[in-house]
């Protein structure tokens, strides 16, 4: 099914259990009373969890009422949002039974609409000629910058030198301190270095 376009609003099927308090029905389930019940419903462009549907709230919300009938929940707080909407006696009884068109031809045929990451920390990376500092380095990871390669001294300390082909300096915050920074005198006072 294509995406409804003359619905500006999406909901969320998470969200709308979540205000209940109940387990989420499966989007198969949920698309399929929709259906059932004679209302459009398709899937947003922008969330993999966004549902669009020209059906009104209160179809919805029966919707979610058979859910929960079939599907007991806790006790709530008297004044929450979900013990309000559950407090009323559904007007339409809920055909949970799968629709055909409860799925698009993409969904058959199991082609990703919203595609997963290529890679771990994908995104944005520092940019080229930057200084990285060893506070950067703490926080990404050396393998997570391109420009940092570590390498032991003598000693065996570790110390972080850039790659040639990126550009990129490695500095300690240290070394970045000014040399005439103010400093305390013994009897209280600042005085600041020449």
């Amino acid at each position: 099914m294509q995406e409804l376009h003359d619905i500006p609003l999406f909901f969320s099927l998470h969200n709308i259990s979540g205000t209940v308090k109940c387990t989420s029905p499966s989007a198969v389930m949920f698309r399929s009373a929709v259906i059932n019940a004679g209302y459009q419903i398709s899937s947003s462009h922008c969330n993999p969890l966004g549902l669009k549907s020209d059906a009104p709230w209160d179809v919805i919300w029966d919707i979610m009422r058979c859910w929960v009938k079939n599907h007991p929940i806790k006790e709530q707080p008297r004044d929450s949002p979900g013990t309000a909407i559950l407090s009323k006696s559904p007007q339409l009884e809920a055909n949970f039974s799968r629709a055909v068109a409860a799925l698009s031809k993409a969904q058959v045929k199991k082609v990703n609409r919203f595609l997963p990451n290529p890679e771990s920390h994908w995104g944005p990376k520092v940019r080229a000629g930057r200084r990285i500092t060893s506070k950067h380095i703490s926080l990404l990871g050396a393998e997570a910058l391109n420009g940092a390669i570590s390498h032991q001294d003598g000693n065996g300390a570790v110390t972080d030198k850039p790659a040639s082909d990126t550009g990129a300096t490695v500095t300690n915050e240290e070394e970045n301190e000014p040399s005439t920074k103010r400093q305390k005198t013994g009897d209280g006072e600042q005085a600041s270095e020449p």
